[in-house]
């Protein structure tokens, strides 16, 4: 499990305060954008190329392997001590999840564009439908609520000609089940920090750059800092929730799935392959899945080099279709695709 280190530094200059955080990457060919971001996961091929790293993700389930439906709910929005306060409201923040959650393809989002339902727990309460049927024109119940608080900060680090100002956000999420509370999976703090945008002055006066002063670009920059962690957060999401589908074909190192977009699937995506049998599940090759809407094909990345694994091979080999009709193999997701464009 990531460890991240908080830090608080008092900036003299403004009167300002910012967060700054340590994480270390633990998965293949992690990423960070600066020293004190949360690190973004990739997997690629290469890494696929190892027997240490072709197995199984968390929290996967071979009956769970569709969409489900998702409200994003923002409890709040703070700023740090000292921060300059700007309109970013929970509707916007809102709409931005929304936004990402969307594009994965993971989920089907759904959105609540009403005064009174600005607190999901408190709509289901209110309009949860005992008998749970969804019914044209009514509005749907979710599966899950994630719920994100956010905390917004700016910090100025002064240089010999000019200061940089550094916009910084903090998101805290968790999952929670709608009509019980209970809460289903509690996400890291995930820590994004702006590239420093520089900031001029003469005696004291706004000189040129970016002015801290003009509530246009002191809102634009902290919607730009909310965005890049909910982005993040929305690739933990695609960690947490991994799709697949049952192979349904096998020739020559191709397979088929039986899953595709409508399944999970939003763009070419790393997979593990597994033989299930009667509630053991044995991960035995790597493979990359290219979906259609309601299918997908892919090509095996490697088989493992264990005894059961290469007998698998040899029998699809020999038999292809034929084998996978009496033994369940079944590919699930690993990770974020490397391709994933934030």
């Amino acid at each position: 499990m990531k460890k991240h280190t908080l830090a608080v530094l008092a900036i003299s200059s403004l009167g300002l305060i910012g967060c700054q955080s340590t994480s270390k990457p633990l998965k293949i060919n992690s990423a960070v954008d600066l020293d004190s971001n949360t690190t973004i996961t990739r997997v690629n091929k290469e890494g696929l190329r190892s027997d240490s790293n072709i197995d199984l993700p968390s929290n996967y389930d071979v009956n769970s392997f569709s969409k489900v439906r998702i409200v994003s709910n923002i409890k709040k929005i703070q700023w740090l001590e000292n921060s300059r306060p700007a309109a970013i409201d929970r509707g916007m923040a809102a709409s931005l999840l929304e936004n990402e959650l969307a594009r994965t393809k993971r989920f089907n989002v759904l959105t609540r564009n009403c005064t009174s339902c600005d607190y999901e727990l408190a709509y289901q309460i209110e309009n949860t439908k005992a008998e749970g049927a969804i019914e044209l024109g009514e509005q749907h119940n979710p599966d899950y609520v994630l719920e994100m608080s956010i905390a917004l900060s700016t910090a100025i680090k002064e240089k010999s000609d000019h200061s940089e100002i550094i916009f910084s956000s903090t998101v805290t999420t968790k999952l929670t089940n709608p009509t019980t509370r209970e809460i289903i999976h509690s996400f890291a703090p995930i820590r994004r920090n702006l590239p420093a945008k520089n900031f001029f002055s003469f005696g004291g006066q706004y000189a040129g750059g970016f002015n801290l002063n003009d509530k246009n670009e002191l809102t634009g920059a902290y919607k730009d800092a909310t965005q890049a962690a909910i982005q993040v957060l929305v690739t933990k999401v695609m960690d947490y929730y991994p799709v697949g589908g049952r192979v349904t074909n096998y020739r020559n190192g191709r397979i088929a799935i039986d899953a595709g977009i409508a399944q999970g699937f939003a763009t070419k995506q790393p997979v593990v392959l597994f033989l299930s049998d009667d509630g053991l599940d044995i991960p035995i090759a790597s493979a990359d899945i290219t979906p259609k809407q309601h299918g997908g094909s892919g090509t095996i990345i490697k088989w493992r080099d264990d005894a059961e694994s290469q007998g698998i091979m040899k029998k699809l080999n020999a038999l292809g279709k034929d084998y996978l009709k009496s033994n369940k193999i079944y590919a699930v997701s690993v990770g974020t695709p490397e391709d994933w464009a934030l």
